[in-house]
């Protein structure tokens, strides 16, 4: 299947495999690394397109864990 990826895109799925597949946001302590508000609508593309699932943190009211699928991980040629 042929996937129609921003660079931003694949580079927030790669980050997610950095992490074993499974990363929680916000990223970093850092303003720099922190999820920034223009990530939500490359995360929710994702996540439309059933790349990554999104689970919000409970009760924090902050952050979301994303986690590959398997058409996630084929996006990034990984089988």
């Amino acid at each position: 299947m042929s996937y129609d990826l921003t660079d931003h895109q694949l580079e927030l799925l790669a980050r997610v495999l950095q992490h074993g597949g499974v990363l929680s946001s916000p990223f970093g302590h850092s303003d720099e690394d922190s999820l920034l508000p223009a990530l939500h609508e490359e995360i929710a593309a994702l996540e439309e397109a059933g790349l990554i699932t999104v689970t919000p943190h409970a009760g924090s009211g902050q952050g979301e864990t994303l986690t590959l699928t398997e058409e996630g991980y084929a996006a990034l040629d990984i089988t």
